[in-house]
């Protein structure tokens, strides 16, 4: 097992997955707010409650992560303490995420005439059910753990964090790069860094 899989998620990993479960509920909440099939049934009131509840979770997460982006520390100390105080912020949504994922899918399959294993009806249930790219890790799938795909990406995450144990470090950022990063350049940094580590975790379709 690597050295990542062993040690609690770094503060660009936590970014990284952040960035990917604010696309997809962005995706999910533009789908309940314009349903592109008008002949498909989804009783009305159930349709505004689960398109509130889920730009509820995707403005907190955002307002989260842009919040401490621009917060500017003292030292290095001042600076791990945020980001710890951070992840102790997310993680809380992450689960709730989880607990919504599957409703969500189910809702989205439906909605967008798509299943979500292969096949998806167009670009945009392509993305949703199995992530941009081809990225199955970040796609949202059945919204179940055993099938992979973004569910067992964050429950590996939540997992490795509960399991206690160092930090992972962070990416060592270029020379020429700002002292603060957007969390989409983090992000985007750690990803090409563990692309490896990404492909396993969507082993499973």
């Amino acid at each position: 097992m690597s050295d990542i899989e062993n040690a609690k998620p770094s503060y660009d990993e936590w970014m990284y997955w952040a960035q990917i479960v604010i696309d997809r509920l962005t995706t999910v909440a533009h789908v309940y707010a314009k349903p592109p099939h008008s002949e498909i049934f989804f009783v009305e009131k159930e349709r505004q409650e689960r398109l509130m509840n889920t730009t509820s979770i995707m403005r907190r997460l955002h307002d989260l992560t842009d919040e401490h982006e621009f917060s500017i520390p003292k030292d290095a100390t001042e600076e791990k303490a945020y980001e710890e105080n951070l992840i102790t912020m997310i993680s809380p949504l992450f689960y709730d995420v989880m607990r919504r994922l599957p409703e969500w899918s189910e809702d989205m399959q439906k909605l967008l005439q798509s299943p979500w294993s292969r096949d998806c009806a167009g670009r945009l249930a392509s993305i949703l059910f199995c992530g941009p790219d081809g990225r199955l890790a970040e796609g949202l799938g059945s919204g179940m753990v055993e099938n992979g795909r973004l569910p067992a990406s964050l429950a590996a995450l939540l997992d490795r964090e509960e399991a206690g144990g160092n930090r992972a470090p962070r990416i060592e950022k270029p020379r020429f790069a700002e002292k603060h990063m957007r969390r989409e350049e983090l992000a985007s940094l750690w990803s090409k860094k563990n692309s490896s580590f990404l492909r396993s975790a969507g082993r499973m379709n």
